[in-house]
């Protein structure tokens, strides 16, 4: 992690705080509120403020999908594609579902 961000957290989000404090993952502080690709370039310049997330713009297999987002000119016209894909999904509600315990096995 980039340390200049790693000593903002630590100030931001003590360990032992008593107080919840907030930390926008994306870092770029005049689109953190924005939906753009800036949380992609972010990750690349090791600011992910989850492990797991940069660890996507380091994985061999998923890096140069990072990549490829963080450099997009299109971003919005995929990203509201994906949306409307994400639409057609039927969800289940009432009793033709779970919600999962552990995603890796159904609950018994």
């Amino acid at each position: 992690m980039d340390l200049g961000l790693l000593t903002w957290l630590r100030l931001v989000c003590p360990q032992n705080a008593t107080v919840d404090s907030t930390a926008n993952l994306d870092q770029n502080s005049s689109t953190s509120s924005t939906v753009d690709n800036s949380f992609y370039t972010q990750i690349m310049l090791h600011r992910g403020v989850l492990q797991f997330d940069q660890e996507l713009a380091l994985d061999p297999l998923t890096q140069s999908t990072v990549a490829a987002i963080a450099h997009s000119d299109d971003f919005n016209t995929k990203f509201g594609q994906a949306m409307v894909k994400m639409g057609a999904i039927q969800v289940l509600t009432g009793e033709q579902g779970q919600i999962r315990k552990s995603c890796r096995a159904i609950n018994l």
